[in-house]
């Protein structure tokens, strides 16, 4: 019996390690913001943990600007085309409601994580590999 109210006590002392750390990301997270209703973006800016900014209709989507793909076409505000669009597309601001949601959606998605993820992603280009030995 004292074994179960060990283990119980070391569970409710786990939980509450983790809701406190959980609140305090959420403080953290709180008063940070990636974009702004203020701010003109130009076509394909990233937010790491959100997507791309297409600017001819002032959103971010998962996929950029004409990103093809052969089965689907090419993407464009927000759908596949058969075509790739020509247009010049210049900055725009986006909306008030659409910088709430890219934001909450960055920080839902955990900043400080997403960038320890990719700064560890290898970028030497072609020709080389990660600790590459003769032979392998």
């Amino acid at each position: 019996m004292k074994d179960l109210v060990f283990i119980g006590l070391i569970i409710a002392l786990l939980a509450m390690v983790w809701a406190f750390n959980a609140y305090q990301q959420h403080r953290k997270y709180a008063r940070l913001v990636i974009v702004s209703s203020d701010v003109e973006y130009p076509n394909n800016h990233h937010v790491l943990g959100v997507g791309y900014y297409h600017a001819s209709v002032g959103r971010w989507f998962v996929h950029p600007w004409n990103e093809f793909r052969e089965e689907d076409g090419y993407f464009w505000e927000g759908k596949w085309h058969s075509s790739p669009d020509q247009r010049m597309t210049l900055r725009s601001k986006p909306s008030q409601s659409e910088v709430e949601r890219v934001n909450t959606t960055w920080r839902k998605n955990d900043p400080d994580k997403m960038a320890t993820f990719w700064g560890r992603v290898e970028r030497s280009g072609f020709g080389s590999a990660v600790a590459r030995q003769e032979g392998s």
